[in-house]
């Protein structure tokens, strides 16, 4: 695939070798683990003093106590979705408000504060933050992280330009964890349906639940692999048709095929930024980029059972509806003359009134359930809370 889509950085990323390379460059010689408490310390020192000896010393060292002073500056912790080092208002004398000076300087102060937010790029983005009180089982150092950024669907046409991908989700992955406990994050719209034609009976809108038995394939496509989820028996293999094809083709190189559920992200080899592609629910097609590819800190979150962490999702976006244009739409007219749009979007007191008389269909139209900016919670999600 990489002659076709050239890739700009040609470093190829092998996750357990770049865990060992940079534990190797992290851990002192001689030692097995990485120090973490004051005990490890004086054993990686190599201290044979006594306890009140070390602690002197550890006080000696300390930068906060030692070299602090009262008119050093605030730290401020960044978030790209908020202004920082925002100035507070000053209260302006009633005396002063009669000059015209005043005045303007006021109305300027204002306009600047809103383009100022205007004009912060990842503001549209929702940030989730997860409470730390509980009691960790991951240390520093230990594993490797991945901050994987996904796309919204997209439907490709030859010869028409879709232009910049919109983002959707963005996770934090551990290398020890499996393909698919992601995949059983990701939200997507797809995932609440099948969505049938229901203009015959609108009431009956609701989709049968899922069993065990229903299937639900996909696969992740990454540097030169399918991961195809086989965890249920009905679940087809999406990528063998593909590989079928890419075998005719001279400029397309030998793809495999495993399983996601098997697979960890610290056996995968990857470019960072380069695109990859996640396929779901037939003709349901992601984009994703694996953006980063660390060590983990201690400023993580070091329980393990709550990765993988959704760190952010864009809001969706809300459709009018093409009728009153006042209210969010929730059905997707198609194949109807008596709209300008096809498919066209419509609310749910427009779609009874326009489209049906008494209860009785009118006309020749299909239409499907459309959820707008409803968004799904998936398991632990719930108990995060999100930054504004």
């Amino acid at each position: 695939m990489e002659e076709i889509y050239k890739p700009k950085n040609t470093k190829i990323i092998a996750v357990k070798d770049a865990l060992l390379e940079y534990q190797s460059e992290l851990l002192p010689a001689g030692l097995t683990a990485l120090p973490t408490t004051e005990g490890d310390i004086a054993t990686a020192m190599r201290f044979n003093g006594s306890e009140h000896q070390f602690n002197e010393l550890l006080h000696s060292v300390d930068l906060e106590r030692n070299l602090s002073s009262i008119k050093d500056l605030r730290i401020m912790n960044f978030h790209p979705s908020r202004l920082q080092n925002v100035m507070k208002p000053v209260e302006v004398p009633e005396k002063a408000l009669r000059f015209n000076c005043v005045k303007n300087a006021i109305k300027i102060t204002g306009r600047v504060r809103k383009n100022l937010d205007s004009r912060i790029r990842y503001n549209k983005h929702k940030y989730t933050f997860i409470p730390r009180c509980e009691e960790t089982d991951l240390y520093p150092f230990s594993e490797m992280v991945l901050e994987i950024r996904f796309y919204e669907p997209f439907k490709y046409k030859t010869g028409v330009r879709l232009g910049h991908p919109k983002f959707h989700q963005e996770f934090y992955v551990l290398g020890s964890q499996n393909l698919s406990e992601l995949r059983d994050k990701i939200y997507c719209q797809c995932d609440s349906g099948p969505f049938y034609d229901i203009s015959a009976n609108p009431n009956s809108a609701e989709v049968e639940p899922k069993t065990e038995d229903t299937p639900d394939p996909g696969f992740f496509f990454i540097h030169d692999t399918f991961y195809n989820d086989m965890r249920r028996p009905a679940n087809a293999d999406y990528s063998e048709v593909i590989r079928t094809w890419a075998r005719r083709q001279k400029s397309i190189g030998e793809l495999k095929t495993k399983r996601m559920e098997e697979a960890k992200f610290e056996d995968l080899q990857f470019r960072l930024g380069y695109p990859q592609v996640y396929q779901h629910h037939g003709n349901c097609e992601h984009i994703f980029v694996i953006s980063n590819c660390r060590l983990l800190a201690s400023s993580d979150l070091l329980v393990r059972r709550r990765y993988p962490i959704l760190n952010s999702y864009a809001f969706p976006r809300s459709i009018p509806c093409n009728i009153c244009g006042h209210c969010e739409a929730n059905f997707i007219v198609k194949n109807s003359d008596q709209h300008i749009f096809d498919p066209a979007y419509v609310c749910q007191v427009c779609f009874e009134s326009y489209h049906y008389k008494d209860g009785v269909k009118i006309g020749q139209f299909e239409a499907f359930r459309f959820l707008g900016t409803k968004i799904a919670v998936k398991e632990d999600d719930a108990e995060m809370d999100v930054r504004l």
